[in-house]
């Protein structure tokens, strides 16, 4: 039945959508993923794993614009082709991993107080742990940005039946 759904498709399928970056939203990500991903033919003992992968890369992207104070929309993209991909993309383009830059605010002539070093240092290690969850979660994993047009983008694929594996997407 699954190789039928492959044949059937004469190329790539891209499901794309974008949510507030709210915590409530997040749950309609993983639904969504793993109702694409079942339609794609992913095997089903993936299914919970694609829908993990998604809820952690989408509160990641919520948490950045948090800390950010970005209102833009959380972007997703699925992609059905040789694998099913799930991208998920953020428009924080400050790496937590530089906290000394997030630390100097013109109010308080560039001293930190010891809470706002605390939080900051939650904040990276948060982060830190959510990307070596997802590292567990997904064989093939990358993590690209910031740049100049957008934050980051987390990118994950996952094998559908009949198809050759492949690290690339």
């Amino acid at each position: 039945m699954s190789a039928s759904r492959q044949d059937q498709r004469t190329g790539p399928v891209t499901v794309r959508f974008a949510f507030t970056p709210a915590a409530a939203y997040v749950r309609a990500a993983r639904l969504v993923a793993a109702d694409v991903a079942s339609h794609a033919g992913v095997v089903t003992g993936l299914l919970d794993e694609i829908r993990q992968a998604v809820g952690e890369a989408c509160t990641r992207a919520v948490l950045r614009h948090r800390d950010c104070n970005i209102d833009d929309l959380v972007r997703v993209e699925f992609s059905i082709g040789d694998r099913f991909v799930a991208k998920i993309t953020d428009n924080a383009r400050v790496m937590r991993a530089q906290p000394e830059q997030r630390l100097a605010r013109p109010d308080s002539g560039g001293d930190a107080r010891p809470n706002d070093h605390d939080a900051i240092e939650e904040d990276t290690l948060s982060e830190e742990i959510t990307l070596i969850v997802l590292g567990g979660l997904v064989e093939d994993l990358v993590v690209s940005g910031p740049d100049d047009e957008r934050g980051t983008t987390v990118s994950m694929s996952w094998p559908l039946p009949g198809t050759a594996p492949s690290g690339d997407h």
